[in-house]
């Protein structure tokens, strides 16, 4: 998957003019309601970095900076961007602690935004959160056709979401897996199935469906 299946589209984002003075900036990040956010440049639509609230009351306050100066003067992460064909994996790898990537074109032109939550829902998506039913924690020994003979046991039901843990572990991995059904004996008799057929089985868990706010 990549990051232009799931970021946040620039109309849709609270984004400061290059062109703002800081105490402009500061107000709009106030109103935001966020503690940074995008600076673009409004003329090339260009992605000049992010503006922090906390940086921009420093620089007032702490580091003898004025209200008039240019916000570019405040700007940090001019590298906090990702082109809108680089996969998820990446993302992951370079979020870290950012509180957004800005999304970019070729010419780095500001599409959007991908945040901490759009890559946690995609997480959550794995567990089946949305759906719900019952989440099974099972051990799998890495050895050839493991996981195709674990898949044939599941094939009568529907697999909501899946993810494997363990990346590098030689002996062992630990696949998670969230089937959307809510017959207790039913799930009984798969935990025994998936044992006998050389599994261990760690956890069961009952999934509850997320709730969908309006």
């Amino acid at each position: 998957m990549f990051v232009r299946n799931v970021y946040l589209e620039n109309h849709k984002v609270t984004y400061c003019p290059s062109t703002l003075k800081v105490k402009e900036a500061l107000e709009l990040v106030n109103k935001s309601g966020y503690r940074c956010i995008p600076v673009v440049d409004p003329d090339t639509n260009e992605y000049k970095g992010q503006i922090y609230k906390v940086d921009l009351l420093e620089h007032l306050h702490e580091n003898g900076g004025k209200p008039e100066d240019s916000v570019l003067l405040v700007v940090d992460g001019v590298d906090s961007f990702i082109h809108k064909d680089s996969s998820l994996s990446f993302a992951l790898l370079t979020i870290d602690r950012l509180p957004f990537l800005a999304v970019t074109g070729e010419n780095r032109e500001f599409l959007g935004i991908v945040t901490h939550s759009v890559l946690l829902d995609l997480f959550r998506d794995g567990f089946g959160m949305k759906t719900g039913g019952y989440c099974f924690t099972v051990a799998v020994y890495d050895h050839s056709g493991a996981f195709l003979k674990l898949v044939k046991l599941l094939k009568s039901f529907n697999i909501e979401g899946a993810h494997t843990f363990g990346n590098g572990n030689e002996l062992i991995r630990r696949l998670t897996f969230t089937i959307s059904e809510d017959n207790e004996e039913v799930i009984e008799k798969l935990k025994e199935k998936i044992i006998k057929a050389g599994f261990r089985v760690l956890h069961v868990e009952k999934i509850e469906k997320e709730k969908v706010s309006l």
